[in-house]
């Protein structure tokens, strides 16, 4: 077995994990409560693209997806994720979080959203709200730096929330953003376009508008969000020169795996439950997956030629710029809504770097104590704090 696995579980070479009989009954009750979440998700999610359908049904608005498929903007990142222009955020207090901290100095950053599809084709309602919502994010900051004086220097935690879920007070539970600020870092809790206070019109639930089953609009609306992020990572770096990091679940280890593929200022990147091809996603979830590969096999398109035109914004398309040994993966054995393949492909890509399998699903994760401790040793070794 390979060594960089931390775990107690291990997965066998030929497929699946070396399960106890206690690993296997928490294995099998997990997949069946994903299975029925993701059944949730999926019905809304197919109800909120109906709209999208005809325009899926004709060729000359499918043709417009070719854009995505230029070499240039996956050897050349830039040209496809091009960098925020420099702006100054509003900067406004936020009220305190129900933390067990001290000293905490709450805070909302807001950007104004100012994007455009990149697609020459689309027009810009077509693809995103108008007008689009700010760009949002939480800050959790000490009242002073790591050795006194500026406040800003002290490493800074960047948490990236999943699909759906992306209330502050449930996401600082879930990644224990209370251990990380008395480990000594700061916290940028970041918000995705269309969740939370930046969902669009009339949106059905947060998130409605992010995944959907038109190629162009995914590919762009990652482009929006890393666009957004690259800007708080911006702002970060330019109040202080210490290091920045991300984490992100489901959704947000997506964008942490991908933004690990573009960013160089990332001091480490840790992906936990990643969902890694959005696609595949797509197609995995009913009954949404029913009715699109129906219409796919219509109108004579495959999985792998949209695999193909999302490339642009895999996190397996380029090779990763945040160094190996900075790299940390934390997995589901029963994870049904971001299927272990998914990490499995991410791993691989990555070169095995450490990673962590717990024998969970996708929402509720066991062992999740030893798991964090991995977080804190393998953070502890970098020298961060």
């Amino acid at each position: 077995m390979h060594k960089s696995v931390l775990s107690r579980v291990k997965p066998h070479p030929e497929g699946g994990f070396a399960h106890d009989i206690k690993d296997k009954l928490l294995t099998g009750l997990g997949a069946t409560a994903d299975h029925f979440l993701r059944t949730f998700l999926s019905s809304r999610m197919l109800v909120s693209n109906i709209p999208v359908i005809p325009n899926l049904i004709r060729e000359e608005y499918r043709k417009k997806w070719d854009f995505y498929r230029n070499p240039e903007f996956i050897s050349k990142p830039q040209t496809f994720f091009i960098p925020p222009k420099k702006t100054e955020p509003l900067i406004r207090a936020a009220d305190p979080m129900n933390l067990p901290i001290h000293d905490a100095i709450f805070e909302d950053v807001i950007f104004p959203s100012e994007f455009a599809p990149l697609n020459p084709a689309y027009h810009e309602a077509e693809i995103f709200p108008s007008p689009q919502p700010y760009s949002m994010a939480r800050h959790i900051r000490h009242k002073t730096g790591l050795r006194g004086g500026d406040p800003n220097n002290r490493p800074t935690l960047i948490v990236v929330h999943g699909y759906v879920l992306d209330g502050y007070d449930f996401n600082a539970r879930l990644f224990e953003v209370a251990k990380f600020f008395r480990l000594g870092f700061n916290i940028l809790m970041y918000t995705m376009p269309y969740h939370g206070p930046r969902k669009k019109p009339n949106a059905a639930f947060s998130g409605d508008g992010f995944m959907f089953f038109d190629a162009a609009s995914i590919a762009e609306n990652v482009r929006w969000s890393i666009h957004d992020l690259t800007r708080y990572v911006d702002f970060l770096s330019e109040r202080s020169k210490e290091p920045i990091g991300m984490m992100g679940f489901s959704l947000g280890g997506y964008h942490t795996a991908l933004m690990a593929s573009l960013e160089k200022r990332l001091a480490f990147a840790i992906p936990v439950v990643p969902v890694i091809t959005l696609f595949d996603v797509i197609l995995d979830w009913q009954p949404s997956a029913g009715v699109i590969k129906t219409f796919m096999k219509f109108l004579g398109m495959s999985r792998e030629s949209i695999n193909e035109t999302l490339a642009v914004v895999s996190p397996l398309a380029r090779p990763p710029v945040v160094p190996h040994d900075r790299r940390l993966i934390i997995a589901g054995t029963a994870d049904r809504m971001a299927h272990p393949n998914h990490a499995h492909s991410l791993w691989h890509h990555w070169k095995h770097p450490k990673i962590y399998w717990f024998p969970g699903n996708h929402l509720v994760h066991f062992e999740k104590t030893h798991y964090m401790r991995e977080v804190v040793a393998f953070l502890r070794g970098l020298g961060l704090y």
